[in-house]
């Protein structure tokens, strides 16, 4: 017999010192922290505790955008788009929830944050066009 059915494992795990003070900033100030590398001085973001390009575990948190440009972006039929949208100020990218249809690669973009946030990614509830 074959079954057909979703699996949920629902799970908790420890974020860490970084991740836990990024989530917070994003919940508390509806601020995006990165991590700059004190070797290559390269802006990470998210922030993370150490460095993606060249794997120095001493980094700073420094904020970035909220603004930022999409480098890349893909649709979904059911669940809207995403794009990666690299942020002023960082050197690396994040990929989040893009709230405009009309959005291609290289729209500037500025992050939506939610009405009520929590502490977690979903804070930001995407990124939608930047208005000038």
């Amino acid at each position: 017999m074959i079954r057909s059915e979703p699996i949920r494992l629902p799970f908790r795990f420890a974020t860490g010192d970084v991740v836990s003070r990024f989530l917070q900033a994003l919940a508390k100030d509806a601020q995006i922290l990165g991590s700059r590398c004190q070797g290559c001085e390269r802006v990470a973001c998210p922030a993370r505790p150490c460095c993606p390009w060249c794997c120095a575990e001493e980094c700073d948190l420094v904020p970035v955008g909220p603004a930022g440009v999409v480098i890349a972006i893909a649709s979904t039929a059911d669940r809207g788009s995403y794009g990666l949208v690299r942020l002023d100020g960082a050197d690396g990218a994040m990929l989040h929830r893009v709230l405009d249809d009309a959005l291609v690669v290289g729209s500037r973009v500025v992050a939506t944050f939610a009405a009520e946030r929590t502490v977690s990614i979903t804070a930001i509830a995407g990124f939608a066009a930047e208005v000038t």
